[in-house]
């Protein structure tokens, strides 16, 4: 008997241990009333994919990193230890953050670095998002590897007539490289040379069967339905670079909701994601029992040259009557199919109408900021770094390419009124000096705005160069885009094709090569808000700026232990 007893007490301690272990690594800590938390130890890990064995960045050592689930209106505690060689941030991608940029995470604009062996605690506040967010690091390119989804759940009365109803599965689609990422990173800001090769993409952390290393196929995803259920994808574009199509052999999508927002669902035998974009859709599992193939497939409107790998996974009946493998692929556009991409991004609705207080329409002066958007150069002469022509790539809004503040964030730099910091002189429309300069303009400029503006934004891409599209990001809000076009903006007549009924609420919008978009807004949440391309080389380049929105209620206090900025 004592030795029983001896044996339970043995177990009860081991158990702790192992708990405790896990707690510590693993996702859900313990969750409350009204917040979540979980612990993300940032580390290196090793993997090996597309013939190489690499040690990578990752959270808890996953990739992709592990899934934050969420009720409507929770906050998140996450706690972030940094044990990896280099200093690191966190973006909450999609959540606005009423009050509270400290937790927003973009390097030295709303925090600076997480250093090694150090930790912090982010406040990660939701309200009305729903559906498919996602997170990452928001730092050099470490959000390569450190990704991962961000659900959040409807309300138990929400949830009968709503698609979140369905059994669900998370597709995060992701480029890889086999190079080191600090380094890449660290060379095109030094020198703006042009982007890294990826080795090819993954999805959920597989290269899928289309890839072969030694003659024989990667490792491929495979998701397991039930014939006769409907079923929702939530799909997360983590890419760095590259838009991609997406369908599933002899199903059709049913496209539900874009950037945690509902639209007005449509049927479709494929949708288009650009890196930064989230998309939930469901599908019928009403095939013949056997497996078939789910693809993604590049989209590329611009002249330079992409990886064109096809990466698969496999959808799989249980008990499959036909156990032979359906080896056709789905029916995707072309990678140069422009009208069928633009035509895709512009059908998309909110799936209710919107009201006054959503929407700045009507007798409403709206705030109008043109932004020219483009690939550029900058003038980088007596740089040790710089080429021998003298320039390098960057990337601008209205010719000005930013440069965040090193010694202090831009937010503390508001906040303790350093003014020094940054510059409030913005053009709001195309500058003509400016335009035709022969190098674009670098430096830490902002775009101030008062709490309350309404808010329009005409995103104007540039022909100048092999650049094409541009998936555009804002930190802070959601945005509803209420027009798109072809050709270049005209500030007279294109407005009164606007529509401010139901224009679909977004958080990253892309504006296609040569052509511009327009969205609207209110500027209601007041503090320092990120705005830039996902594509991460522009984004390294300069293409990006910050909204300061001004006045209004005040700013949640600061958190204890935000980082320093000095090592």
């Amino acid at each position: 008997m004592l030795m029983c007893c001896s044996s339970k007490m043995s177990f009860l301690i081991l158990s702790f241990l192992v708990l405790s272990f896990l707690s510590a690594r693993f996702p859900v800590v313990r969750a409350q009333a009204t917040a979540v938390e979980y612990n993300f130890v940032v580390e290196q890990a090793n993997f090996t994919k597309f013939c190489e064995t690499r040690s990578i960045l990752t959270v808890n050592g996953m990739f992709p990193g592990p899934e934050i689930r969420v009720l409507k209106g929770q906050t998140v505690h996450v706690n972030v230890q940094n044990d990896a060689g280099y200093g690191i941030t966190i973006h909450w991608h999609g959540v606005k953050q009423p009050r509270n940029p400290w937790s927003d995470g973009p390097e030295n604009v709303t925090q600076c670095l997480i250093q090694p062996g150090k930790n912090f605690t982010y406040e990660v506040i939701t309200s009305d998002e729903i559906g498919t967010l996602w997170w990452h690091a928001h730092s050099d390119w470490s959000r390569a590897t450190v990704h991962g989804a961000f659900i959040i759940l409807p309300s138990s009365d929400e949830l009968a007539d709503s698609p979140y109803r369905f059994p669900n599965y998370t597709l995060v689609f992701a480029t890889w490289y086999n190079q080191d990422l600090k380094e890449i990173s660290d060379i095109i800001s030094a020198n703006g040379s042009a982007t890294a090769d990826a080795a090819g993409y993954t999805l959920n952390g597989y290269p899928g069967d289309q890839v072969t290393c030694n003659n024989v196929s990667e490792p491929i995803y495979n998701m397991t339905v039930e014939h006769g259920e409907t079923y929702l994808l939530r799909l997360v574009h983590a890419a760095m670079h590259e838009p991609q199509y997406f369908g599933i052999t002899g199903h059709n999508l049913t496209v539900v909701a874009r950037d945690g927002a509902l639209v007005k669902n449509f049927s479709t035998p494929y949708v288009l994601l650009y890196p930064g974009q989230t998309m939930d859709v469901t599908f019928e599992a009403n095939q013949n029992q056997s497996r078939y193939y789910m693809l993604y497939r590049y989209f590329d409107d611009s002249s330079v040259d992409t990886n064109d790998q096809n990466t698969t996974g496999f959808l799989i009946y249980s008990n499959p009557v036909d156990s032979t493998v359906n080896t056709t692929f789905p029916t995707l556009p072309g990678a140069k199919d422009n009208s069928t991409a633009f035509n895709f991004t512009a059908g998309l609705r909110s799936k209710n109408s919107r009201t006054d207080t959503e929407v700045p329409r009507g007798n409403v002066t709206v705030k109008r900021i043109i932004l020219t958007v483009r690939v550029d150069t900058v003038n980088c002469s007596g740089s040790s770094t710089c080429p021998s022509a003298g320039t390098k790539s960057a990337a601008s809004f209205n010719r000005i390419s930013f440069a965040a503040p090193t010694e202090l964030d831009l937010l503390r730099a508001y906040v303790g009124g350093n003014t020094s910091l940054y510059n409030t002189s913005y053009p709001l429309s195309p500058d003509e000096e400016l335009e035709n300069a022969t190098y674009a303009y670098q430096g830490t400029n902002v775009i101030e705005l008062n709490y309350g503006d309404p808010v329009e934004i005409v995103y104007q891409a540039i022909d100048a160069g092999p650049a094409g599209g541009h998936p555009l990001h804002l930190h802070g809000f959601s945005f509803f885009q209420v027009g798109m076009n072809n050709g270049t903006f005209d500030n007279s007549t294109d407005p009164a094709s606007y529509n401010t009924d139901d224009p679909p609420e977004l958080n990253t919008a892309v504006v296609f090569g040569s052509g511009w978009i327009a969205v609207r807004f209110f500027a209601n949440n007041p503090g320092v808000w990120f705005m830039h391309c996902h594509f991460e080389s522009h984004a390294s380049w300069g293409m990006s700026t910050a909204l300061i929105v001004k006045n209004g209620p005040n700013l949640l206090p600061a958190p204890a232990g935000l980082p320093s900025c000095s090592a």
